[in-house]
């Protein structure tokens, strides 16, 4: 599903990446000990998550989002963003340590990279223009097969120009592609972020018959989050 997603519009020169981004999907369970604990360590434990998650230190951005109740594995994961990777090993660690830690369980944790798309040269992923601003977010790693990188560049183009047509077909779903070559057990690693799930879902039924299905590897687990701001995550998950 790379590339399923373009602006209409060139990007402005200003606008072009000038430096790779990286991200981490950090998907965590909590252990319902937790909630069994007396009043005063688990406020005391949420107020410190919460610090950490406002103020991670660095220069690191994270976005939080719930996922309690859409999947079984992943009760929330932390978007981070950051120009060095160390940045995400630095705040785990010091998540770790926090009283919260021992009752975080990691399920997965999705690393990837921005560089120029071979289909959309200069393109800027949403995540790199500001804040997030639509509700829900679909983290979906995947990999082609290799069939896929023997073909020539120009027959991947023209399926590609496809997915494009698809995708604004569907101007609600913004697609944000980082590559985890080398640097996890996929391809790519992309993030949706759109205002209704049920146009995300007619976006990916849709994707599912076109021939670059054909050439798609592994594309599991696809995990739905609803954003959330660090008080209204610590509320949710009942810290």
């Amino acid at each position: 599903m790379e590339g399923t997603k373009v602006e209409p519009r060139p990007e402005p020169a200003a606008a072009t990446q000038t430096s790779p981004t990286y991200v981490d999907f950090l998907c965590y369970t909590i252990d319902p000990a937790f909630r069994r604990l007396d009043e005063n360590a688990r406020a005391g434990a949420a107020a410190e998550f919460k610090r950490l998650l406002k103020n991670p230190g660095g220069k690191l951005e994270i976005r939080p989002y719930l996922t309690a109740g859409f999947r079984i594995d992943c009760d929330f994961f932390l978007w981070l963003i950051a120009k060095d990777p160390v940045e995400f090993q630095t705040f785990t660690t010091t998540l770790w340590k926090a009283a919260i830690g021992t009752y975080l369980h990691a399920r997965y944790a999705y690393l990837g990279v921005t560089k120029p798309s071979p289909y959309l040269p200069g393109h800027l992923q949403h995540f790199e223009r500001g804040p997030a601003t639509d509700p829900y977010a679909f983290i979906y790693p995947f990999t082609k097969t290799h069939e896929w990188y023997q073909l020539p560049v120009e027959k991947r183009r023209q399926m590609m120009i496809v997915h494009n047509e698809i995708g604004h077909k569907f101007p609600g779903v913004k697609i944000n592609t980082t590559y985890q070559f080398g640097l996890g057990d996929y391809d790519f690693m992309l993030a949706f972020e759109c205002a209704d799930p049920k146009e995300f879902s007619d976006l990916v039924q849709r994707l599912r018959e076109t021939e670059a299905r054909l050439y798609t590897a592994a594309d599991t687990p696809l995990i739905p989050g609803v954003k959330k701001t660090p008080e209204e995550l610590i509320a949710a998950l009942a810290l």
